[in-house]
Parts: C-alpha cells; sequence; structure tokens
C-alpha cells in the first residue's frame, strides 16, 4: 500500500532550476501537512512580488511556527527536498477579534493567524467572505504569471493578464441542455492536480436581487465543513460555485462532450488555484471543493450535473486583492520579474519547464488515476490514499522501525521500479530485489503500520489491507494495477 500511495503524488523536481517560477505550482509550507497552489503573483503595498494562495494552504491550522516557509514544486525541504521560495506574510501586531463560541478572528493571537479571514454578520451568525494569504517571495526568486499546461504532450502557456478590478467579470452559465460560449467559459489549473479544467458558474435563482450581481452567481448561504478548524479553514460565505464542465472540442455536441470520459471535479489540491475568464482575467480563487447537492437543489440526472463528484467554491478576486492590499499588474503575456535580490546574495531558484520524463510520469499517473476510477475497489484505493498519505509519509520518514523496516527490506528500490514502470509502460516490477520479495516487504510493513497507525488508518489496514496485498501481488507492470483491482482474487 505505502509504494502505490507513492505513486499517486508527483515527485519534486530537482533543486537546481533555471530561475522561473510560474503561476499554478504546487507549494507546500514546512508545516508539511501537504500540497496546494500557487494561484498567481501580484504586487503588495510596498512594491514587493507576492505569491497569492489560501489561508489554509499557507498556513495550515491556522498555526505561525518559527521559521515558516514556501517551498516548490512539490514538498517541503523537511521530507523531500523541494525547495524554498518565500515566506508566508502575517501581521503580529494585526490583533484578532474575540467573537461568539470562544473564537478568534481577523488577526494574530497566540500563535495563530487568521488575518485572511473577514468576519462579517450572516443569516445564521458569522462568516468570513475570504480565505486568502500571501507570501514575500525570497530575493532573486523570478516568477511569471502564467500557466505552463501539458495538454496531451505538449506544453503550452497560458498568461494570466490581470484581475477583474470592476464588476464580477463573469456571467453565469447556460441553460441545461445547452452548450456554453467562450464568454461563459472559466477555467482552472495548478500542478498539484495537473490538468486543465473547464467550468461555468451556477445561478441561484432564489437568491435576492442585487444590482451588483444580476445573474445571482454570488451564492449568500454559508458554507462549511466539519474539518475547516482542523484544516485552518472557517465558515465562508458569498461565493461563486463552479460547475466542471468538459473540455470544449469544436463542432462536438453536447451529449458527446459528456462522453469522453473525462473526470468532471475539483479537489483539495485545487485550493489556492486561480480561477481565469475568457479573457484570461483572474475572476477568482478557489478555496474548497464539494457535492453539488450539498449546496443547491438540482436535477441529478442531467447530463451537466450526473456526472460531477465535486464543484468548486471560489472567492470572488476583488474581496481577495482588497483584503490584503495587493495588484495582480495587467500584462498581456503575463507579468513577470525577480524578487530584488538582498546585498547580491545568490538564491536557489524554481521552476524550469518540465522534462520529457517528467511529462512522462505525469501522464502515467493520470492514466493509472482514471483507469483505477472504474472500478470499486481501484476507488477505494485512491479515497484511502487522499485520507492517509500523509500519515503513512510521516511514519515512513520518522518511525524508527518503519523506517527501518522500509530500508532493510528494499521498499525504495521496489518504489523505484514503480515510477518507473509509471514512466515507462510495460516495465516490469521485480518479484524479487536482493533476496527480498514483494511479499516479505508487503507482510512485514502491514503489520508495523497497523502497530503504529492512529486509529482511523489503523481501522482501514485491518479492513483493506490483505486485501490489497492480495490484489496486488500478482501484477507484472504498474498498467496490470486497475485490471487487478477490478477483478481481486480471493486469498488462498
Amino acid at each position: 500500500m505505502s509504494t502505490v500511495e507513492n505513486l499517486t503524488t508527483p515527485l519534486p523536481f530537482a533543486a537546481a532550476a533555471p530561475p522561473s517560477i510560474t503561476a499554478g505550482a504546487s507549494i507546500e509550507t514546512n508545516h508539511d501537512k501537504g500540497p496546494g497552489s500557487l494561484g498567481c503573483f501580484a504586487r503588495d503595498s510596498s512594491g514587493h512580488p507576492v505569491l497569492l494562495s489560501c489561508s489554509h494552504v499557507l498556513f495550515p491550522g491556522f498555526k505561525v511556527i518559527d521559521n515558516m516557509a514556501v517551498h516548490s514544486p512539490d514538498y517541503s525541504s523537511c521530507c523531500s527536498g523541494g525547495v524554498r521560495i518565500g515566506r508566508p506574510v502575517h501581521d503580529p501586531n494585526l490583533k484578532a477579534q474575540p467573537i461568539e463560541g470562544g473564537e478568534w478572528v481577523g488577526g494574530y493571537r497566540e500563535g495563530q493567524w487568521t488575518g485572511g479571514f473577514n468576519w462579517i454578520s450572516t443569516a445564521n451568525g458569522h462568516a468570513s467572505e475570504t480565505d486568502c494569504a500571501m507570501a514575500r517571495l525570497d530575493p532573486g526568486v523570478t516568477f511569471h504569471n502564467a500557466w505552463r499546461v501539458d495538454l496531451g504532450g505538449t506544453v503550452t502557456t497560458i498568461p494570466i493578464k490581470g484581475a477583474v478590478t470592476s464588476g464580477l467579470g463573469i456571467g453565469k452559465g447556460p441553460p441545461l441542455g445547452t452548450l456554453p460560449t467562450r464568454e461563459q467559459y472559466v477555467r482552472v489549473y495548478n500542478a498539484v492536480n495537473g490538468r486543465l479544467k473547464y467550468g461555468t458558474l451556477l445561478s441561484n435563482t432564489l437568491a435576492p436581487q442585487d444590482p451588483a450581481d444580476p445573474d445571482r452567481i454570488v451564492m449568500r448561504m454559508e458554507i462549511s465543513d466539519p474539518s475547516d478548524h482542523a484544516a485552518g479553514s472557517m465558515t465562508n460565505v458569498n461565493q461563486f460555485l463552479i460547475l466542471p464542465r468538459p473540455s470544449p472540442i469544436p463542432g462536438q455536441s453536447l451529449i458527446d462532450s459528456y462522453r469522453n470520459g473525462e473526470e468532471l471535479t475539483f479537489e483539495g489540491g485545487d485550493s489556492g488555484s486561480v480561477v481565469i475568464n475568457h479573457e484570461n482575467r483572474v475572476v477568482a480563487m478557489i478555496i474548497r471543493a464539494g457535492p453539488i447537492d450539498k449546496y443547491m437543489n438540482v436535477d441529478l440526472s442531467a447530463p451537466e450535473f450526473a456526472n460531477v463528484r465535486n464543484i468548486g467554491i471560489a472567492t470572488p478576486i476583488g474581496k481577495i486583492l482588497q483584503r490584503l492590499q495587493v495588484e495582480i499588474p495587467a500584462v498581456e503575456n503575463g507579468w513577470s520579474g525577480a524578487a530584488p535580490s538582498a546585498g547580491g546574495a545568490v538564491h536557489i531558484v524554481m521552476g524550469r519547464p518540465p522534462s520529457a520524463a517528467e511529462l512522462a510520469q505525469r501522464r502515467g499517473v493520470a492514466e493509472l488515476r482514471d483507469q483505477l476510477r472504474t472500478s470499486l475497489l481501484g476507488r477505494l484505493l485512491l479515497g484511502k490514499i487522499g485520507q492517509h498519505r500523509r500519515e503513512v509519509r510521516e511514519l515512513l520518514r520518522s518511525e524508527r522501525h518503519v523506517a527501518a523496516a522500509w530500508q532493510a527490506l528494499q521498499g525504495a528500490a521496489f518504489y523505484h521500479h514503480c515510477v518507473r514502470g509509471v514512466r515507462t509502460p510495460g516495465h516490469p516490477i521485480p518479484t524479487v530485489i536482493n533476496g527480498v520479495s514483494r511479499a516479505r516487504l508487503a507482510g512485514t510493513m502491514l503489520s508495523l503500520l497497523l502497530q503504529h497507525a492512529g486509529p482511523a488508518l489503523g481501522r482501514d489496514l485491518e479492513r483493506y489491507g490483505q486485501k490489497l496485498i492480495d490484489a496486488l501481488l500478482p501484477v507484472e507492470t504498474m498498467q496490470d494495477v486497475p485490471a487487478a483491482l477490478a477483478r481481486p482474487r480471493a486469498r488462498s
């Protein structure tokens, strides 16, 4: 399980790289709480370049720790070798204010930062219109407000040409059964999930009419989740709801577009991603994702809703620019530059274009995910990976007995062959390395993880661990994994 778990996460790039980091990059703080998206770059009130993202990405759990830093492309330097690119910005002199229920919001208090949330009164109490934060780029780091998107092996640059500063910058999507127009589409991209996503904005016809929002696309209800506080988020209000749509193909009908098998969903890794309109201007930032029937009463049998797993929930960009007092420069090819150096010091910079091998690996991971989602056990595995990968990664890294067994039983070597198998279809995964069999590695690691796992991971390992091992041990290549999980063997 550990090997397959790690394969669903893109590997970090090499530490040395040419001087450019682009919008949409995968980022993580040294809290080691998992990746989120670098939305885009902006200029703060002092004229310095900063990166924008969600507050819960840059301040997970609301926590401020010593030596806070943002790393890219995938994981912080404390675990997988990502390099530092900036430092999250907070103001210890902006004091948080108390509200009902013992909460403190709107600033700094006792090692927690809630300044990315603007607490307002609502019909049901209080909520925030924003979940945003910024990080000042380290001296020497260069940047470009553009997405570098892999479209089937061809890398395309999509410039971000500024932000909407008057109005909302987008209208509602089309009536059911109608293809969206170019002006109705929005797009989202980040390197965490690696796909350019299209969508349209949902309209709530029951919402009060607002002259500033004639299409009723600003959703007035409060949106929350039981995991908000642990993640570093809060109840939100006055958001956009973005319905994922199939990528438009000229000449294709609406019904045919939904037969392409494209996954239509937003995910946790989308947090912090900016949303752009047909003019490539930022209109919003993704702050969370969730099932549509949690927020709206719609006909789930309609093609537009039947194949959607999660919609995106996004903050209109004007609220973020106002909250952080920043601007996104309007430049035709996307604003670019370098953070001012301090005393001529040389700093590591990030963001080179992905190599052919990296592109092949990304495509292999995407194909593997898509095929796993076609079976019940495959979907179960992907879901449990998302739920438990941080804990498994931490056990492999810091729990002495688990880490020692992983190394002694050739875990890293087996993992290397699995990665190569994703990148190079047909590459055989050895059954034995240096006298250690796959079965011995899997059985020992399952036993050790059961001993050291938390309650939730322990329950799932007890319930599914041996079943997954039995299904996966016979596979010869990584491409055999989806079929093996679709037709698991009975244990002999």
